[in-house]
């Protein structure tokens, strides 16, 4: 028979993705990283302004950033007040300025309506008097002097116009210069109702004015008070007691120094173009901003890896793979965060974030995106401490020794006993005990030395205990 060919199995490649969905990947982990850059650096920047705004102390005791916050709401309602009313002190000076300028024209007008009626006046009692002079004495001399009991001008005027009708009976010439006298006297009103109104719209703007500066004096007193509330020492009733002379105990105020730097953070918690978010992550609790800081670097740090798998591997995954990334890399520099936080030694310098003690935004910062940058690195690193603290008891492998002093295999590694003693957390009896091969090793001890030192457990241990095994307790 024929020999028969095996059927040739095709292996199709996998179609390379589309022009339209490369571009579409580029742009959205372009945007992607870039909104989460901004976010991050909003957060770094709150906590960073939280853990400023924290040091502020008075007369020993901390000045909490609530309480501040709380200040600030007041402060600006007052601020906004004073500002409101300078301002509306400076256009009522602009209108009291235009007003003395309008006064000063009336002024003008009424001085030359007046003398214009005084000259009418008297070139009618001069005519009046050359025709009929008892006739013209019938009307009152002018006042010269203020103290002078005469009538004035307007007064001359209606006495003249009481004789009209008497005087033109019979005069009757003196009928143009009597409609002239009453012209004049016209152009005098007027001119008078101008002055006077220009007067006392200039007065009522003056009035205005010293309401306003009252209302912004009071708005002062109120700031001082609002200061001095922020002592601890702050007495309601000696403050009220200040305002009347009568201060049997001093109200606490702020030096200078102190006051300028709380007015420093009133400031930067009120103004800028993100303030009121600032204003509302700053006032976040401490642990929550903390906690969202992280995540937010985690997801960057996952965000920096697939933007940089995408453009210099040429590697795109699906939509589904890079939200698991993004999921991942939070979770791992939460996870992270907490482990260190805990004093477990998975990072250099476990102390800068165990206990209580004060957390640098930076390190955190750069611990999160780390951890999410090189998430799978980051959950070995948490598996490999995990089975440091279960391995022995989740596992039954047998005791080993090391099969010959390792003192002089870690020189010729070039590697230091003593850092791999502090990250198993040993003692120097215990740790001497296993590279001395005196003492059996935990299996994730061997593990640990055995990646250290680069060479394969096999070489480095044996489960038949030696001679001197147990001979040191």
């Amino acid at each position: 028979m024929p020999d028969v060919m095996p059927p040739v199995t095709v292996v199709s490649q996998p179609k390379p993705p589309s022009k339209a969905r490369e571009v579409l990947t580029s742009a959205t982990l372009i945007l992607f990283t870039s909104m989460v850059g901004i976010a991050c650096v909003i957060a770094l920047a709150s906590t960073l302004t939280q853990t400023r705004m924290s040091t502020l102390v008075i007369d020993g005791v901390p000045l909490s950033i609530w309480k501040l916050d709380d200040i600030r709401s007041q402060w600006t309602d007052i601020r906004d007040t004073i500002d409101d009313l300078s301002t509306e002190i400076t256009e009522a000076e602009k209108e009291r300025t235009t007003i003395v300028g309008k006064e000063a024209i009336a002024n003008q007008a009424f001085n030359a309506a007046n003398t214009t009626l005084i000259i009418k006046i008297d070139e009618l009692l001069f005519r009046l008097g050359g025709v009929d002079k008892a006739l013209a004495d019938k009307v009152q001399h002018r006042k010269e002097k203020p103290d002078d009991h005469g009538a004035s001008p307007a007064q001359q005027f209606g006495q003249l116009s009481a004789l009209r009708d008497e005087a033109l009976k019979d005069h009757s010439e003196l009928t143009s210069m009597f409609d002239d006298l009453r012209s004049a006297y016209t152009d005098f009103a007027e001119a008078r109702r101008q002055r006077l109104g220009a007067v006392g719209s200039r007065e009522a703007m003056i009035q205005k004015i010293k309401g306003l500066q009252d209302a912004v004096s009071g708005s002062r007193t109120s700031l001082e008070t609002l200061y001095r509330q922020i002592n601890p020492k702050f007495s309601p009733l000696a403050a009220a007691t200040k305002a009347g002379d009568a201060s049997p105990s001093k109200p606490a105020d702020l030096d200078d120094a102190t006051r300028a730097r709380i007015e420093n953070a009133l400031y930067e918690l009120q103004t800028g173009v993100l303030g009121p978010v600032i204003n509302r992550l700053v006032t976040t609790q401490p642990d929550i901003l903390t906690l969202t800081l992280v995540i937010l670097m985690g997801i960057l740090g996952s965000s920096l890896q697939m933007t940089y798998a995408f453009f210099k591997q040429q590697r795109i995954e699906k939509p589904g793979a890079y939200l698991l990334r993004i999921c991942v890399g939070a979770i791992t520099a939460l996870v992270i965060f907490i482990v260190a936080k805990a004093g477990v030694p998975v990072i250099a310098d476990a102390s800068k974030l165990g206990g209580d003690a004060s957390i640098n935004p930076y390190f955190v910062s750069f611990l999160a995106i780390i951890s999410g940058l090189m998430s799978e690195n980051a959950i070995v690193s948490v598996q490999n401490q995990g089975a440091r603290f279960f391995g022995a008891e989740l596992t039954a492998e047998p005791k080993r020794w090391a099969r010959e002093d390792l003192h002089e295999t870690f020189t010729k590694s070039n590697r230091n006993p003593e850092r791999v003693k502090k990250l198993l957390q040993a003692s120097d009896e215990e740790f001497e005990g296993w590279i001395s091969g005196k003492q059996p090793m935990p299996a994730n001890v061997q593990m640990i030395i055995a990646g250290v030192l680069q060479i394969p457990p096999r070489d480095l241990y044996t489960d038949i205990p030696p001679d001197q095994a147990g001979t040191t307790s």
